[in-house]
């Protein structure tokens, strides 16, 4: 069932635990190396129609899917794809830190993904993003970018301002 946050209108918010609900079997079809048991747990937790972004192609529908886990089962043997991080979430978007873990329990990769849900709550897009972000490019102007680092002593931490709405920024 899809839990929102007030009304039932395309302005909601859905509940971190919409997300969890379908990121369980996901994940869970991400260690499934049965491709039929795959198959359920990707019907269970994506859209017939989902899309993977990434890196370097789209993975569309149960069966582009459930092909990329098996790749990933043959490129990274005896690891898993986990959820690391809690949810932050926007409308029907969320951000996820994930993680490559080996046999050992050791966190290979870390990154994190962008996941959408459909109007049935399931997730119909994962953008995933495994590389750190470049610097910015020397030409870009100063006057657009973070100034340069200062070291915070535990005494001088950085400030959090309010917003308007009660945000942190």
């Amino acid at each position: 069932m899809l839990r929102l946050q007030g009304q039932h209108t395309s302005e909601t918010t859905m509940e971190a635990s919409a997300f969890l609900d379908r990121l369980q079997p996901y994940f869970a079809a991400f260690a499934e190396r049965d491709p039929v048991r795959r198959r359920e747990f990707l019907a269970q937790g994506l859209t017939p129609d989902a899309q993977i972004w990434g890196p370097n192609r789209v993975f569309a529908g149960y069966v582009e899917i459930s092909e990329k886990i098996e790749g990933f089962h043959k490129n990274w043997p005896g690891c898993r794809l986990v959820l690391a991080t809690g949810v932050n979430s926007f409308k029907s978007a969320a951000r996820i830190g994930n993680a490559i873990v080996g046999a050992d329990g050791s966190v290979l990769v870390d990154g994190h993904s962008v996941v959408e849900l459909a109007q049935d709550g399931r997730i119909c897009r994962v953008v995933a993003f495994w590389e750190a972000l470049p610097p910015l490019p020397e030409s870009w102007p100063e006057h657009l970018s973070v100034p340069a680092k200062r070291n915070y002593s535990s005494a001088d931490p950085p400030v959090s301002k309010r917003t308007a709405d009660g945000g942190t920024i």
